[in-house]
């Protein structure tokens, strides 16, 4: 928030769409130019996911004992990006195919989601960001001066998994990771609690072709349109 007038201006924007649309590095890219605070929500849910994974890992199902377990450590986004849980960084990457495979029913638990979406205010209210995820402009800051629901076909989006995986020295199969990717919309897109979707409040940005300066520019002149405007 920044002070105009003497009222409190939000100046935070909201990216919400799809695993692998590219939010998240269009995301930063815009944080960057704006020098604001650039928050991961993903991050959160993947963390809760890594920390049941790695204390549970014979679970092939969420079990609700074992969740609550995981619910009761602390986690905490740093202002450099890194996400801690309970004092410490995970040994688990937040991208391996366990947490993959175990992310999206974690993200839909009610529980897990007000856990997630208290950090992620916190954050909110103490920094101006730009915040990237599935809810972020309809449930966790429904009042941010820009919105944007950034979309890609599901196998443009499963290519980009597999190129990221493979920089990361791990082996992946194309048509699993789409699978994966299908059944994640599927389950991200049907929840009850907060599901992906947007409003006619939301730009849209369609983003299948890699266009990733085009997208930051149009979300740049936007933000700096509704800027001058709201002065």
């Amino acid at each position: 928030m920044q002070l105009f007038g003497g009222c409190c201006m939000n100046r935070d924007i909201a990216i919400d769409g799809p695993s692998g649309s590219g939010k998240t590095s269009v995301g930063l890219r815009v944080s960057e130019a704006l020098d604001l605070m650039f928050v991961d929500s993903g991050l959160l849910y993947r963390v809760f996911t890594a920390a049941y994974v790695e204390q549970f890992p014979a679970d092939q199902h969420l079990d609700d004992v074992h969740l609550a377990q995981i619910l009761e450590c602390p986690v905490n986004y740093e202002a450099d990006g890194t996400v801690q849980c309970d004092g410490k960084v995970l040994q688990l990457s937040l991208h391996s195919p366990e947490v993959d495979r175990l992310v999206s029913p974690v993200s839909a638990v009610p529980r897990v989601r007000v856990a997630v979406n208290r950090e992620l205010r916190r954050i909110a209210i103490a920094h101006d960001v730009v915040m990237v995820g599935r809810d972020i402009g309809t449930t966790v800051l429904p009042k941010a001066l820009l919105k944007v629901f950034m979309t890609a076909d599901a196998e443009v989006r499963a290519r980009r998994r597999v190129d990221q995986l493979r920089r990361q020295g791990v082996v992946a199969d194309f048509a699993a990771v789409l699978e994966n990717i299908q059944e994640r919309d599927r389950i991200d897109s049907s929840r009850q609690d907060s599901p992906l979707r947007w409003t006619d409040e939301y730009i849209i940005i369609n983003n299948s072709l890699d266009g990733f300066d085009d997208a930051v520019q149009s979300i740049l002149l936007e933000y700096r349109r509704r800027l001058a405007n709201a002065v």
